[in-house]
């Protein structure tokens, strides 16, 4: 049984979404957040694991993990590990009074007090200009189109959505949302490699 985002917010319960994840119809890994609310404080950790293997070698491989801390609809702290092809990547950030300080392997930066990372399971990410990229840090322009709405298949059964797009440089990302509660059900996104990740619920 789905309980509705708001029944959730009220219980004060923790929130979670585990994706089975696949890149050009091939099974690659899973991508799962979990967050926990309370008071408007919310603390969220996230974990993407990915393996392209080829004759039992690990072709491609991808870890990453994030923790968050929001205040509202505001991030006011996180640390992130990423583990890409053996380049490993860490980011870390937080509030300062009138501004977000992050620091990255591409240095230090400041930015506006409230922000958001691509915190896909947040619909406010679809009223933002901007985004933080959790595994770079990077402070990404975004262009958000409204798709529409429409109907997908979520654990068997059929779900009526709402469907948009987030563009940046250079992905192109398609989020599902139920159009009676806004729960996140599924994702989609084009790399500028070509290559085309989906993301089912478990």
């Amino acid at each position: 049984m789905v309980l509705s985002v708001v029944a959730l917010q009220c219980a004060a319960a923790v929130r979670q979404w585990r994706f089975d994840v696949t890149a050009d119809g091939v099974p690659i890994g899973t991508h799962q957040f979990v967050v926990d609310e309370n008071d408007g404080t919310r603390s969220v950790r996230s974990e993407m694991h990915f393996r392209v293997r080829v004759l039992l070698v690990d072709a491609y491989r991808y870890d990453h993990r994030a923790t968050e801390r929001w205040q509202n609809d505001c991030l006011a702290q996180i640390e992130s590990h990423t583990d890409e092809r053996d380049r490993v990547i860490d980011v870390k950030g937080h509030l300062e009074a009138n501004h977000f300080e992050i620091d990255s392997a591409a240095g230090h930066s400041e930015l506006p007090a409230c922000v958001m990372t691509f915190a896909y399971w947040n619909p406010n990410v679809l009223k933002q200009s901007h985004l933080v990229n959790a595994q770079t840090g990077a402070w990404t322009p975004v262009k958000i189109e409204a798709l529409g709405s429409d109907v997908i298949d979520v654990r068997g059964q059929p779900r009526k959505a709402n469907r948009y797009r987030i563009r940046t440089e250079k992905n192109q990302i398609e989020l599902w949302y139920a159009d009676n509660d806004g729960e996140w059900l599924s994702m989609r996104a084009t790399t500028n490699e070509g290559h085309t990740l989906a993301y089912r619920l478990q």
